[in-house]
């Protein structure tokens, strides 16, 4: 597993591949934006009434599992691709391929949205509370991007006629985060 490396691990492999990798860049990026987020929300949650820091932070925690899972599959995935495109399955390998950076950018805008929410409520940690919005607002376009990529690489009708929806669907979740552009106010 991919995410099983040190970081310095992680990349040199990112950087040592005969293929691009960003469906694992970028999910591996909203994994660690999740996370500096997750931190900020805990930092606060003694300084909160209520249960509502720990429902946040435990939602941040099963998005960052689901996309250090994401960052592994993608890993793998091109390799898989191949073998079912040697099989004579590459649309399935190509659907796939089309969904995870769907998953990615919907979970780094879910992750966005919670954190917005949480703004309100944070006393500690309030800039790096909007670093990680920002970076998950990054990593949702990123997403966005790849899919359009890839849409682009595939011109399949059947692949266009499922995920065009699909991208315009994440880009219009996409403007819903509204990170800020500075901090001193």
């Amino acid at each position: 597993m991919l995410t099983d490396n040190s970081i310095r691990q992680f990349t040199a492999h990112v950087a040592s591949q005969q293929h691009a990798m960003a469906g694992a860049t970028i999910a591996a990026s909203a994994a660690l934006a999740c996370s500096l987020g997750e931190a900020c929300v805990r930092i606060n949650a003694p300084h909160l009434a209520g249960a509502e820091a720990g429902r946040v932070a435990g939602r941040l925690a099963d998005i960052r599992d689901q996309l250090q899972a994401l960052t592994d599959e993608d890993a793998t995935a091109i390799t898989a691709f191949a073998a079912l495109r040697a099989a004579g399955k590459e649309f399935k390998g190509q659907d796939r391929l089309c969904q995870m950076p769907v998953e990615m950018g919907r979970l780094s805008a879910e992750a966005a949205w919670l954190l917005q929410d949480f703004r309100p409520l944070i006393q500690l940690a309030q800039d790096d509370l909007e670093m990680a919005i920002t970076l998950l607002d990054g990593a949702a376009r990123a997403a966005a991007l790849l899919l359009d990529s890839n849409l682009r690489i595939w011109p399949d009708p059947t692949l266009l006629a499922k995920y065009e929806p699909e991208l315009g669907g994440l880009r219009g979740q996409i403007n819903t985060v509204h990170p800020v552009s500075v901090v001193r106010r």
